[in-house]
Order: structure tokens, then sequence, then C-alpha cells
């Protein structure tokens, strides 16, 4: 009867389901642990907070600006893309200035260039003039055309004697015409297909820091490099290096920008000088009498009906 009387008491009773930490607390009375386990659990999860914080700080302040981040804000702050692609046409006077070893000016020479948009990139014409006369160097569809005082000449002539194109093999006429507008296009140009912008560190130019922005194209688009010395405050490039090719032993060409003006709705520098290895000024290229968007007729840029087929 006692016994029976004990099992009936034990299966009445309830097995108590105690709170987890409870539960973890009585086992480290029964066994203590160097630990209690609930502080390891605290621990982890102020550890992953203070990480988060730390990480969500680096990303929104610290971690360096990617280099499509950095094309990004240039092209802001030269005014935009949406109002670069309104432009639709223009013209501007480029002046260049040689200079002996005294800083004197020994040459100089202008060129008118007229340019105008279209789907298929732009059409591009250049005046200038010599002892002779006028000097015209343009493209249509039936290809390069050039007038020298009122007659028809060689295209390939006449741009290598005005130095509108350069002496590579291959080279074809105002190919350094349109180099020079190229040049006058960054930091927008950066933006196009193919543009590989890579963040590259910092450096110290004319005492001051600047970003530096590599730049290398898709093997299908460019071969060459450029490397792109950025104001970190106004975000305006001071210094732009090229290199012809990727090849480790080649001398970049170094052109420094300067003389930033506003033009309609776009920043350009309007002074680009290059320097010789003893520090001195070699020669300079004057940027003036900027017009965008100047209704420029079409036909300015075909050949005149009197000029014969020479160039086709």
């Amino acid at each position: 009867m006692k016994d029976s009387g004990n099992q009936h008491q034990s299966g009445d009773t309830e097995d108590v389901k105690l709170p987890w930490k409870t539960e973890l607390e009585v086992k480290d009375l029964i066994k203590p642990i160097t630990i209690r386990r609930i502080k390891i659990l605290q621990t982890l999860g102020i550890s992953l907070l203070v990480f988060a914080i730390g990480f969500f700080i680096w990303w929104q302040f610290v971690k360096p600006p990617s280099g499509e981040q950095i094309v990004s804000d240039m092209v802001k702050a030269v005014g935009g893309m949406e109002h670069w692609k309104g432009i639709k046409d223009g013209s501007f006077v480029r002046t260049h200035r040689l200079y002996d070893e005294n800083g004197k000016v020994i040459k100089e020479s202008e060129e008118t260039f007229l340019f105008k948009n279209n789907d298929n990139g732009h059409q591009l014409l250049i005046k200038s003039k010599d002892k002779e006369g006028e000097v015209v160097v343009g493209r249509d569809k039936g290809g390069f055309w050039a007038i020298h005082n009122n007659k028809e000449v060689n295209p390939v002539t006449l741009s290598k004697e005005m130095e509108f194109m350069c002496d590579d093999a291959g080279c074809s006429p105002l190919c350094a015409s349109e180099m020079a507008l190229y040049r006058m296009s960054f930091p927008f140009k950066l933006t196009d297909y193919g543009v590989k912008p890579r963040n590259a560190g910092t450096a110290v130019l004319n005492g001051e820091k600047a970003m530096l922005l590599d730049v290398t194209f898709d093997p299908k688009v460019g071969h060459d490099r450029w490397v792109f010395y950025v104001d970190p405050n106004d975000k305006l490039i001071r210094k732009i290096e090229h290199y012809p090719s990727l090849k480790s032993n080649v001398q970049p060409e170094e052109i420094y920008l300067d003389d930033f003006k506003k033009e309609g709705n776009i920043v350009l520098s309007h002074s680009n000088k290059y320097y010789r290895s003893n520090g001195k000024i070699l020669e300079e290229y004057l940027i003036s009498n900027v017009k965008f968007n100047s209704s420029l007729s079409a036909d300015v840029f075909n050949r005149p009906q009197q000029l014969s087929s020479l160039s086709r």
C-alpha cells in the first residue's frame, strides 16, 4: 500500500519548465564554469553592435570613394551631365604660345574650333591663319577637305604644316585637334562606355594634396592611360598625365590646368600649360570666345561646292 501511494503521488507531479536564463544559472550553480554562458552571449551581442556601428561610420565618412564616385563628383562640379548633353554645337578660339628658356613668347598662333554634335559623335572644323592667308580644314561625308588662301589643297599636307595632326603612323587630318577637343571634354568623357576609372590614392601637387584618378579602357575602346590630379575641395582637374600605352617605361605627357571659368552652365579650364624638365614653361594653350549652342548650320562643315574631289 505504501509503495502504491508513492507511485500515485509521483504520477500526479508535473515537470516544471524553467526559463532558459534560470536554467543556465542553475546548471552553472551545479557545475560552475569560468565565464557564464549568458555573459558570452552578451559580450558577443555588444561586439556585433560595435562592429556594425563602426562599419557604418567607416562606410559613410571614412571609406575612400570609388573611381566611379570620383568621376561623378567631378562631373557635378563642372556643371552636371544634363547641361553637358544639352550642348548641341559650339565654337571657341585656342591660342597657342611657345616660350623660350627665359619665358619669352617666341611663337603664337590662333585656331578657331567649330563643332556640332550628332548621333554619330560630332563634326569638327578648324580655321586658322598663316602668312599667306586663311586656313580651313574640315570633314564631311566625302572625307577631309582643306582650303588655303581660298584655294583647295591637300588636307593631309596642310594639317601637318599647321600641326592639326600628329606624326604617328595612321594619323588622320585633325587628329591633334580632335585630341584637344577630347581633353576639353573632361571629365564628361570619363563617363563613356569602356572607361575604367580607379581611385589611386593621393599625391602632392604644388604643395597641395590631390586625389589621383587612374583611368584605363576596355581593350575594345583604347589602349592608353590617363592619370588625373583632382582637387579634393572643388573636384576640378589640376593636372593630367597621358600615357600613350600601358607599358611601364612610357613617359607621360603632362598638362597643368588653370584659370577655370564658367561658360554658360559649364566650368572649363582656360589655360593648359606644359613645362620643361627644369620647371620653366614650354608652351601654353589659352581658351577664349567660347560659345555654346550658337545654332551652327550643318552646311558650315561641308566642303564648299566649288571645291573638287581632291581629298575624296
